[in-house]
């Protein structure tokens, strides 16, 4: 009776922590795909705090006593390190610590984060990093969505119309995440969400084209074909025509779209030209006093008529202040090797010591890298390109063994490329793109990590490491 009764007792309290378990499961699951959804977002600050802090608060809960077999890697290690110290050796101890709050520190909480779901959310069964992509593909959805409702409503194609985001490129960041977890998907998922995948990848096409996002655009195409080359290096040989001809397909997709969006936008046609004039002159002079002091050397390049003109316009505000800029954030950078405070204002900031009221204020200086570099400094650059690399060399490890087609190894190698080469032409290296890098990349990696130990015997060295 007695060993009943503790049976019974033990039967309970097994029955319990399942349903804990389960509880704590749902309520996981519900925050996290909140949270990856909204966060490319605008004006969602509110919501994707509160879901992230929700989160850790759900995944510390679940792993009070056991915690998920994790060990934070060098680069990811030195990196938080530096995140710590930066506020005592920053211009503004004040602003550098509100942006560690804020911006850097949040893409470190969005790793644990993640490392956390995919150590609870892993198994076997393929077709997870096709759900992430659709959970990413959200943002895309309701831009269309406004997108058609627009056009039915003044009954013609409402090109740039951007829905209810308020810049372009969170339209861009969030098709180029989404295609890239999709392609994977498309590649080694669930054979049956194939065709809804493909559809997605076209949608995100579709949005960043319409929107007239051409970085948006063009990334969009990279990240695709990014995937399918991964696959052609690392797929067995009697594969490997099936992902150039994958990788050929999303070119040809990108080509017939771009078709349609260069007939009705014409940065398309006349890009090189303000490009060009992008590297004439001193760069911070112009950033200080205007166009002035390259003004006549445009004019004798393209006469005083209307090209001369949208050639100095261009470098005050289009293509060619983005070479400007360029020039000028490189020169500010090699002068304040230690960067600036942290914050997005850091370009503004050091350029206004050069002179207090610049006739060209730009907000930042259109490059992830730079504006990384001014803000911490090329410590604080060289680690977080460190950590990219490491996501990098860790799904690349596993894509030259001889192991059937990972979709989490493909994402690592995709998405890391991808956003290292997204900072080259744009600011992105903030706020809620950090978190977009940090949650989706340490997702990736645990469930490759996971996928690895799984296929490995038990009483192996390499099971154990």
């Amino acid at each position: 009776m007695v060993m009943d009764e503790k049976n019974r007792k033990t039967a309970v309290a097994m029955s319990h922590a399942v349903a804990m378990a389960r509880t704590t499961t749902f309520w996981i699951s519900l925050f996290a795909a909140c949270y990856l959804a909204v966060l490319p977002m605008a004006d969602t600050i509110a919501l994707r705090n509160v879901a992230l802090f929700a989160l850790l608060l759900c995944l510390a809960w679940r792993f009070r006593k056991i915690s998920p077999s994790f060990q934070w890697p060098l680069p990811l290690v030195l990196w938080g390190i530096y995140l710590l110290v930066f506020p005592f050796i920053a211009d503004s101890s004040a602003t550098a610590l509100e942006s560690m709050l804020s911006q850097w520190g949040r893409g470190v909480l969005a790793m644990l984060a993640g490392t956390g779901v995919a150590a609870i959310f892993y198994s076997k069964n393929k077709g997870a990093a096709f759900y992430l992509g659709l959970l990413s593909a959200v943002p895309i959805l309701v831009h269309l969505s406004l997108f058609i409702w627009k056009a039915w409503m003044i009954s013609a194609i409402p090109w740039g119309y951007w829905g209810r985001e308020t810049h372009h490129a969170d339209l861009g960041y969030a098709a180029g995440q989404a295609v890239i977890l999709l392609a994977a998907a498309i590649v080694a998922g669930h054979k049956a969400l194939r065709p809804l995948a493909v559809m997605l990848m076209v949608a995100c096409l579709l949005s960043t084209a319409l929107a007239h996002s051409r970085a948006g655009f063009a990334f969009c195409v990279l990240g695709g074909v990014l995937v399918f080359i991964a696959a052609y290096v690392g797929g067995a040989a009697h594969r490997r025509l099936n992902f150039l001809a994958g990788a050929l397909g999303v070119v040809f997709l990108g080509v017939v779209v771009l078709v349609m969006a260069a007939q009705n936008d014409t940065r398309w046609r006349n890009m090189t030209s303000q490009l060009i004039a992008g590297f004439k002159g001193d760069a911070l002079q112009i950033q200080c006093e205007g166009t002035a002091s390259i003004k006549s050397e445009i004019i004798a390049e393209y006469g005083p008529g209307n090209q001369a003109r949208d050639v100095l316009a261009s470098v005050r505000d289009g293509d060619g202040s983005r070479m400007v800029l360029l020039r000028a954030g490189l020169t500010l950078a090699l002068e304040h090797p230690w960067g600036s405070d942290g914050s997005r204002q850091a370009y503004q900031k050091l350029l206004r010591q050069q002179c207090p009221n610049p006739v060209i204020a730009m907000a930042h200086t259109h490059n992830g890298w730079l504006d990384t570099l001014l803000a911490l400094g090329w410590v604080g650059a060289t680690l977080y390109s460190w950590v990219l690399l490491y996501f990098l060399k860790q799904g690349w490890a596993y894509l030259r063994r001889e192991h059937s087609l990972n979709e989490w190894s493909l994402v690592l190698v995709a998405l890391s490329t991808f956003w290292i080469l997204r900072g080259f032409t744009d600011s992105v290296f903030r706020d809620h793109m950090l978190e977009m890098q940090g949650f989706v990349l340490a997702y990736a990696a645990m469930a490759l990590r996971m996928q690895v130990r799984s296929e490995v015997p038990s009483g192996s060295p390499e099971a154990a490491s």
